[in-house]
């Protein structure tokens, strides 16, 4: 008898366990609403990118986690986006988030150097974002002297627009010109030396190795004791101006 009423006991314990236990496997966890979902900013790079939906700093998983129900987590251009999202899965609700692509401002710009040419020159700026060639006017604006005339340094402003900001300080130059068309002829029996050719009226300047052997404008002057036949090296120099580098030449003069 005092069996019968143990093994009694132990069936009503099971019976009363069996509802609790089924109850615990067929429950499901308590969803996490997505009211408070957030989308990570971007930085334009010129391709397509897609932003990442976190809720309570965990990233969900499309289609798993939740849907779009409106917009796009995809975005290519600078700018401010919205999107809809359904919780699913462990989610629920739905919200509306709204996420940045920011404008790249790690571009690089340069401009071409020039040489003097007595004409007004324009120089060819360029502006890449990595091997990308920027447009002007849709990607970037200019303002400073692209057009010149005379040598110097020259500064220009380049300032990104739409897809790109910040504003790049960058410099050109107009080198000076050589001068080409300097030509020097020594007339030994005249004791004179021409120089033609020299532009911008530079200075024309003489140096005799011989210090009894001078020149001045062209004129060169014996002193007393130097013998015919003897030679000097004479140095005609062209002074530098604003858009002409300096010039130089020797030659010899062989006294008559």
């Amino acid at each position: 008898m005092k069996n019968l009423k143990k093994l009694l006991a132990i069936v009503v314990c099971i019976a009363m366990m069996v509802p609790t236990v089924a109850f615990a496997a067929t429950s499901s966890p308590t969803k996490v609403n997505v009211k408070s979902a957030t989308a990570k900013s971007l930085t334009y790079n010129a391709k397509s990118q897609t932003t990442t939906i976190v809720v309570n700093g965990k990233t969900l998983t499309l289609n798993k986690d939740f849907k779009v129900v409106s917009g796009s987590l995809k975005a290519t251009k600078a700018g401010t986006y919205t999107v809809k999202i359904k919780g699913i899965g462990n989610y629920s609700g739905d919200t509306t988030v709204k996420y940045t692509v920011n404008a790249q401002q790690s571009y690089k710009a340069t401009a071409a150097a020039k040489t003097y040419n007595a004409k007004n020159q324009t120089t060819k700026v360029t502006v890449k974002y990595g091997n990308t060639v920027l447009k002007r006017g849709t990607d970037y604006k200019i303002t400073g002297v692209t057009r010149a005339k005379n040598a110097g340094k020259y500064k220009i402003t380049v300032k990104g627009i739409n897809n790109y900001k910040g504003t790049k300080t960058i410099y050109y130059t107009i080198n000076k010109a050589a001068q080409k068309s300097v030509k020097v002829k020594v007339n030994a029996s005249k004791k004179k030396i021409t120089v033609s050719g020299v532009k911008a009226k530079a200075k024309v300047t003489y140096k005799s190795a011989n210090k009894k052997v001078k020149v001045k404008n062209g004129k060169i002057t014996v002193g007393k004791g130097v013998k015919k036949g003897t030679k000097v090296r004479i140095t005609v120099k062209v002074a530098a101006t604003k858009n002409y580098k300096a010039y130089s030449k020797s030659i010899i003069y062989k006294v008559k």
